[in-house]
């Protein structure tokens, strides 16, 4: 049994360090989203996009950049459900309570 692992293959530190890399392309768009990231931040992370070659990706769309501007933070999708169904729910059924005896033992 020897000691030291071997070194990796070439193949599998070049998939490594492409996924590595995805992820930080992944965690520049995010902050080019992010309405809490500072225009600083931003600024870095559309730089680093485009000197890792994904320029294109640095793009950021018109509506985004104006609920930005005026401080609109979008309602998380789950939030929006909860609502939607919560409206649903009041709207279409009548509420029926069932009352069980215990007979004051639980």
């Amino acid at each position: 049994m020897p000691l030291f692992r071997q070194p990796r293959s070439p193949h599998t530190t070049t998939h490594t360090v492409r996924k590595d890399t995805d992820h930080m392309a992944g965690g520049y768009k995010a902050a080019l989203a992010n309405p809490n990231t500072t225009r600083a931040g931003r600024e870095h992370a559309k730089h680093e996009l485009r000197a890792m070659g994904r320029g294109r990706e640095a793009h950021v769309p018109l509506t985004t950049k104006i609920k930005r501007a005026f401080g609109i933070h979008s309602t998380p999708r789950k939030a929006r459900q909860r609502e939607r169904n919560h409206e649903r729910f009041t709207t279409t059924r009548t509420r029926r309570t069932h009352h069980v005896s215990h007979g004051g033992r639980y």
